[in-house]
């Protein structure tokens, strides 16, 4: 009963935040940026190294343009969330900034940010260097564990560099702490802004699948027209999974680290996602932070 009542909680909680970031329609524009920049960097990288993998003297070299590739695709994903916490924390006081003023705002991050991607890239290459020396279930179940640990203590680490301004050693450490003190009784939230996004990408992809079976058994110009469709609410349930998942974890940092507590959210539910190590020792629920 207790695992359904966190879940209510989290749930209430992760309606909550779709509501308020509903608010500020602009907020969209950031996934949607950070979406075609990673495309065309993904794309301009592949082109660029298409020579060097298909020579096969040089194939030994394909961690170099993957490496690349983590490091463009990080840097440019972190710099955009940067951007959205700076204008989400602006809206949410109620002085709300253009995304030009947010972006400007990130310029003092850029160093540190570089130094997370290069850092967080040569974490990713580790990993894989280490599952393609493992084969079988073996290296499937150490990646799949070391995925994993990577994916938790980073969860906070950019909300760590964006208020402490901490290096990428500094900052995957207070993260780790930030999750290890307090662990969530409702993170239902996340979990809710996941099945939100999916619900709508489930809906995206059978509308595909519709456009694709109308294309090949009734009309070609009627599928490619409901296919079209299929990919826009596929690409909108990305995107609010993107914005509900990412200022989740913000709305969490600013209240357990400074009590802020946004519109439309109140303290005993924003309460009710901590559980400080000390209130696990005292055999408290409260979560007082």
């Amino acid at each position: 009963m207790a695992m359904f009542e966190n879940l209510k909680k989290g749930w209430a909680i992760g309606k909550a935040t779709r509501k308020l970031v509903f608010e500020d329609k602009d907020l969209f524009m950031y996934p949607l940026v950070s979406a075609f920049a990673v495309v065309l960097e993904v794309v301009a990288i592949f082109l660029l190294s298409a020579p060097l993998l298909n020579n096969p003297a040089l194939q030994y070299y394909y961690l170099l343009p993957l490496f690349a590739v983590y490091v463009a695709v990080t840097f440019t994903s972190t710099y955009i969330i940067l951007a959205m916490f700076i204008a989400f924390r602006s809206f949410a006081s109620g002085r709300k900034i253009s995304f030009r003023d947010a972006f400007s705002q990130v310029k003092s991050y850029a160093t540190l940010i570089l130094e997370w991607s290069v850092f967080y890239s040569i974490v990713l290459i580790a990993v894989r260097m280490l599952e393609s020396r493992l084969r079988g279930i073996t290296g499937l179940l150490l990646g799949a564990t070391v995925s994993i640990a990577i994916g938790l203590s980073t969860l906070f680490v950019v909300p760590v560099i964006l208020e402490d301004k901490l290096g990428p050693i500094a900052a995957l450490k207070s993260s780790a702490s930030f999750i290890i003190k307090n662990f969530g009784q409702s993170f239902g939230g996340l979990v809710y802004a996941d099945l939100y996004s999916l619900a709508i990408v489930a809906v995206g992809i059978l509308t595909i699948f519709a456009g694709l079976a109308s294309a090949l058994m009734v009309n070609f110009l009627f599928g490619a027209v409901i296919g079209i469709v299929g990919i826009l609410i596929l690409v909108i349930g990305v995107m609010i999974g993107y914005l509900l998942s990412n200022l989740f974890k913000l709305i969490l940092y600013d209240f357990i680290k400074y009590n802020r507590i946004p519109n439309g959210f109140t303290k005993d539910m924003l309460k009710s996602s901590t559980k400080t190590r000390k209130s696990k020792i005292n055999g408290s629920a409260s979560g007082n932070i």
